[in-house]
């Protein structure tokens, strides 16, 4: 069952690579270098490639991962500030700054027009930028 492999196994195991993750990127602030490591398992477990589907702002992208029983393919993404959409040989991954993107989304949401425009300057100011001006992109009707 993949809910109780993320809940009993993933989820505490991607803490430690996210808080890393979140201080080299100052808080996905920063692009961080995501070439892919292989010398990052130090085991000796069979090790096996996968080849996934990244979800970033500006395009897709594919990238192989090794990945081994010590260190699933999840934890291997986290370290590239990608999130997997599944506990087990995932084919599809998401960047960090598109779920923030996301969340604060959701939490800005209104049954209106500018919930969008107030989530991208709730984002933008998360990311340290900030906007000077109150300029609606929305035709006037």
């Amino acid at each position: 069952n993949q809910w109780q492999w993320w809940f009993e196994e993933i989820i505490f195991a991607l803490v430690k690579p996210y808080m890393y993750y979140l201080e080299a990127s100052q808080s996905l602030r920063v692009v961080v270098d995501t070439q892919v490591d292989s010398q990052s398992l130090c085991c000796n477990c069979a090790v096996h490639r996968l080849d996934v589907c990244c979800l970033f702002f500006d395009c897709l992208e594919n990238m192989e991962i090794t990945c081994c029983a010590c260190t699933p393919a999840p934890i291997q993404l986290m370290k590239h500030g990608l999130f997997a959409c599944s506990p087990v040989s995932p084919t599809l991954a998401v960047d960090l700054c598109v779920l923030e993107f996301m969340k604060t989304l959701f939490v800005q949401l209104t049954p209106n027009a500018t919930a969008w425009c107030e989530a991208v300057e709730s984002f933008l100011d998360g990311q340290g930028y900030k906007l000077q001006s109150k300029v609606c992109f929305l035709p006037s009707f």
